[in-house]
């Protein structure tokens, strides 16, 4: 059976295909970016203890190891168990970035009576390639790259400005210009990844479609020859596993010669359409597969379904066939249905030999008047 999706239903799959990109991406680049954040906080508390900073200082960097660490696992049971749909995920990602942020500007201004001008140009610089660095991981989404950098710089920011020294006011106003840089390129990138994401996601729909293209029958919209010799591999090597029988039905439209030489081939065209929507309408189940394989010429792959359930919907689509089809044209009287069944009682079977006993019994349909039904019973000695 083949089922449409519509085209809201394909934009709401699109979104939350490229929705669980954005997230995948965001925890893989923390993932990747935390363990720098840590050891870098960790080299930060080593060298202000060789600067004779007081300990009990130094040891207010701990909550940023602290809550850089959770964060790392936090993300790493998220990336691993995929729980990308979780409604609330950004909000605490976001929540926990914002408090490694608030933790790093704390820091700054909690080392300042204690360290030399030299190292405090250590610490900011260490801060803004923190910030900038984080623009790779956090940038996909802006909001979590806002509360990482925003109260690191704010604190920088009001701290230096409230010191109300010339020199502290004008690096106040480079706090402020770098701060303006780093957002502005953050939505640089942001807009870059969104633009490759939707790229990706484009590539993947074009080849899907392409896929299909190549195993659907353009006319009918059934699949063609090449899905029906791979999907009956399939299901060969699946009845062989699981030991249940498949049905083949080959299936052909008698005398379809007339319609082509007598009404032409646009109205053979609608009649072989016509053929194929009776036929989707018949063989309805889920796992029922209907393929066009020649000009008039279908297959039909019934799987776990008995040889009697198998003839009697053959049956109920050859009566429906007759009472549908046209009868204003007297050469339609002529336009039957024949066909030939064959059942796998034993998983030993070649795909071959199938599909040979099932032309073989559509053959003696032909050859007995047509418009006949034809089963052969299937010889595991073949």
């Amino acid at each position: 059976m083949r089922y449409t999706i519509d085209t809201k239903d394909c934009r709401d799959l699109k979104l939350t295909s490229l929705h669980k990109e954005k997230i995948e991406f965001l925890l893989e680049g923390s993932l990747r970016a935390i363990p720098f954040n840590i050891i870098l906080a960790v080299l930060l508390a080593l060298e202000l203890l060789y600067w004779n900073v007081p300990l009990s200082m130094v040891l207010w960097i701990t909550p940023v190891i602290l809550l850089s660490t959770f964060k790392w696992f936090f993300c790493h049971y998220l990336f691993k168990k995929e729980r990308y749909e979780h409604p609330h995920i950004l909000i605490y990602f976001t929540l926990l970035t914002l408090t490694i942020g608030v933790a790093w500007g704390s820091f700054y201004c909690l080392m300042f009576p204690y360290i030399s001008v030299g190292q405090e140009f250590i610490i900011v610089l260490m801060l803004g390639g923190l910030s900038a660095g984080a623009i790779a991981s956090l940038s996909v989404y802006l909001p979590a790259y806002y509360a990482y950098v925003s109260p690191i710089f704010f604190q920088l920011i009001v701290y230096n400005y409230w010191i109300y020294k010339e020199e502290r006011i004008v690096l106040a106003f480079m706090f402020i210009f770098f701060f303006i840089v780093l957002n502005f390129s953050a939505r640089m990138n942001n807009s870059l990844l969104n633009k490759v994401f939707l790229l990706s996601r484009e590539k993947e729909k074009l080849i899907d479609d392409l896929e299909t293209l190549s195993i659907t029958d353009a006319l009918t919209g059934l699949y063609n020859r090449r899905y029906f010799q791979l999907i009956l591999q399939k299901e060969y090597e699946n009845a062989q596993r699981n030991n249940y029988t498949i049905v083949l039905v080959s299936i052909d439209v008698d005398n379809f010669k007339l319609i082509n030489d007598n009404l032409g081939h646009t109205y053979g065209d609608n009649f072989l359409i016509f053929v194929a929507g009776l036929l989707k309408k018949s063989f309805r189940r889920a796992n029922d597969t209907i393929c066009r394989v020649g000009g008039d010429e279908f297959f039909v792959i019934l799987v776990n379904q008995t040889i009697e359930n198998s003839l009697a919907v053959c049956y109920s689509f050859n009566k429906q066939f007759n009472n549908k089809k046209s009868k204003k044209k007297s050469i339609m009287k002529d336009v039957t249905l024949s066909m030939g069944i064959v059942s796998t009682p034993s998983n030993k079977f070649k795909i071959d030999n199938l599909i040979a006993l099932a032309d073989e019994a559509l053959y003696q349909a032909k050859n007995e008047g047509k418009n006949k039904i034809v089963v052969k019973e299937w010889n595991d000695s073949p």
